[in-house]
């Protein structure tokens, strides 16, 4: 879903996203003299629900706020009203009703205003320029398909104000199960340098980073344990999520669920917490056959319920997700549930297929998968039925069959017509795939952009993988950034971030064309990598789907958004750490950033055109 409005000169544009919205502003041309950037005012849902300015992270200098008569004892000098935006989109989650982890959803209206700053003096604001839009903000659904996210910003200013720099998400690494409503912070230091900040519980970290995404897989696993004609064949990849695993031992008691469990080398070490798992299910369940561990070739690396009614497949989570605590509560990941039979069905043949009586039958099925007719076929659905144009593929794949699709995805990427969107953890794995995505990247045709979990320098050089990719003015080539920037020293006036305690970005998703012809995003827990995808049990999803599409381009743009100007920090060991390296919005005399989104060979204007244009029509 998208809405347009436009007035005198002002454009403005907003997508629906996952519990978010992306804002995307345009103005004239004849209108940018002395332009300064945007005001937003949001007005949330509810009866007599008072509006408010956005909050900026960054404010005018001392002179500024001084010719303005912005009195700084009196007013918040980080709102929009007195700190306008300085960039040309914007996504805006929910307000919270005094709780952060109970958020506002259903119709928003944002009010955008061009500002102008004349003279190092900020004007007023002109309703005459003012645009307004409403749309509906609320958790992604769909017929039957729904979309999650986690929020993945452990290293950001907004935790940092809820949690302090504690980035611990449980209380210790040998402990399976605990009790997440004790006191995990604030630390020490914490609250000697903040002491308004709160107690907070392991189950207020867990709410906030886990966010729709932990929502979506706890409200799968209660609706099947509260309806006994419910149970769920699982597949499970790095298991220790102690809530989680408290349910599946529940389901497992009472004898409505069966469990294939990784045994790759990582997850059968003393030190793992799998094995604590295994332990404590086979000791509680009914059937003590009903958890089976086993890998295929390398690893059995998909994140899968079935939830089947009366035995019957009825309903899927699947995604990128891993169900522990560093999946829902570090990375950055999606979950997609698919509420439909078919899909089902087909799921629970290669469960099927791949569950034996013993781990040594479970690991011998598992190994024969890569030689059988599923992961030859091709499961397609269609919006007919409830979901969106769907393709499904299950790996591991034989080395003639990944070889094909993977030059299909390939050459639709090379063939992209307007823009190539994408979180992956790893880019450096031998792929015709991620290396289209790399091409595309340093070409100038179409708009690119895209993060990756590290970024190092390659030997490949050759083939173009060699490091970050910023931002360049007066170049249309792509960005391509890190979610683990490395140690870097933030300028006043932000506060120090904790940092990150393992993967960052785990997405695994590609978009093509969110405003082309035929939008398409690939997803699932496939790393897209040519080896693993013959050796690994995964499981590809390809969806052509507007909607859908723009959803996952939203999370995207959201997390390249969010660390690109870590990106571009100077490294602490290069900084002053007296503070007198400060941020401030840019002042009359420099337009540069203006300009920029209006020079046809920066890459500023092409997103800028992008974003705020009608999308082409197939």
């Amino acid at each position: 879903m998208e809405k347009f409005d436009t007035k005198n000169g002002v454009s403005v544009r907003a997508y629906k996203g996952d519990a978010m919205t992306l804002l995307c502003f345009d103005l004239d041309k004849d209108k940018i003299k002395d332009f300064t950037g945007f005001s937003i005012r949001v007005t949330p849902p509810g009866k007599n629900k008072k509006s408010y300015f956005l909050f900026n992270r960054i404010s005018y200098s001392s002179d500024v706020l001084k010719k303005t008569k912005i009195d700084t004892a009196k007013v918040n000098i980080y709102t929009m009203d007195n700190a306008p935006l300085q960039r040309f989109s914007w996504i805006h989650t929910p307000g919270t009703n005094h709780n952060i982890n109970k958020y506002l959803y259903g119709e928003y209206t944002y009010a955008v205003t061009p500002r102008y700053l004349v003279n190092d003096e900020l004007k007023v604001l002109d309703n005459e320029l003012t645009v307004s839009i409403t749309i509906d903000v609320n958790p992604y659904k769909s017929g039957n398909l729904q979309i999650s996210f986690t929020r993945g910003f452990i290293e950001s200013q907004a935790y940092f104000r809820h949690f302090g720099l504690n980035n611990k998400t449980r209380p210790n690494k040998t402990e399976l199960l605990f009790d997440i409503k004790q006191i995990s912070g604030p630390l020490a230091k914490d609250k000697a340098r903040s002491p308004n900040l709160q107690d907070y519980t392991f189950e207020d970290q867990h709410k906030w980073l886990g966010w729709q995404a932990r929502t979506s897989v706890i409200q799968f696993l209660d609706d099947t344990l509260k309806d006994d004609n419910l149970s769920m064949d699982v597949f499970a990849f790095d298991l220790n999520e102690p809530f989680l695993c408290d349910k599946l031992i529940q389901l497992g008691k009472a004898g409505r669920v069966r469990i294939i469990l990784d045994n790759s080398t990582g997850h059968t070490k003393a030190t793992s917490l799998e094995p604590k798992f295994a332990k404590i299910f086979r000791q509680e369940a009914k059937d003590k056959k009903a958890l089976q561990r086993g890998k295929y070739l390398s690893l059995s690396h998909s994140k899968i319920f079935i939830q089947k009614r009366n035995g019957a497949p009825k309903k899927v989570l699947t995604g990128s997700t891993n169900f522990s605590t560093n999946g829902l509560y570090i990375n950055a990941n999606h979950v997609l549930i698919f509420d439909d039979e078919d899909v089902a069905k087909a799921y629970q043949q290669v469960f099927d297929e791949s569950f034996g009586i013993s781990d040594i039958e479970t690991e011998k099925k598992m190994k024969a998968f890569k030689k059988g007719a599923t992961q030859a076929k091709i499961f397609r659905f269609e919006s007919e039925i409830g979901i969106p144009n769907s393709t499904i593929r299950f790996s591991p794949h034989s080395a003639m069959i990944a070889k094909f699709f993977f030059e299909k995805i390939s050459k639709r990427i090379t063939n992209a017509e307007t823009d190539l969107l994408f979180a992956v953890m790893n880019d450096r794995s031998k792929s015709s795939i991620l290396d289209s995505i790399h091409a595309q990247v340093r070409n100038d045709k179409i708009f690119s952009y895209g993060i990756t979990d590290v970024i190092s320098k390659s030997k490949n050089e050759k083939n173009g993988k060699g490091g970050v990719l910023l931002y360049k003015p007066n170049s249309k080539k792509g960005v391509l950034i890190a979610g683990k920037p490395g140690v870097y020293l933030l300028p006043q006036p932000f506060e120090s971030e904790p940092k990150i305690p393992g993967i960052s970005v785990h997405h695994k998703f590609v978009v093509v064309d969110f405003k082309g012809t035929n939008p398409v995003v690939y997803c699932g827990s496939s790393n897209l990598a040519f080896g693993p995808e013959q050796s690994n049990g995964d499981n590809l999803i390809e969806i052509n789907d507007r909607d859908v599409v723009t959803v996952f381009a939203i999370e995207a743009i959201r997390l390249v958004d969010h660390f690109e100007w870590r990106n571009a920090l100077k490294k602490k060991s290069e900084r002053k750490e007296d503070g007198s390296e400060t941020y401030y919005l840019h002042g009359s005399n420099e337009a540069g950033w203006v300009n920029a989104y209006y020079n046809s060979m920066d890459l500023r204007c092409m997103e800028r055109e992008l974003f705020i244009k009608k999308a082409v029509s197939s």
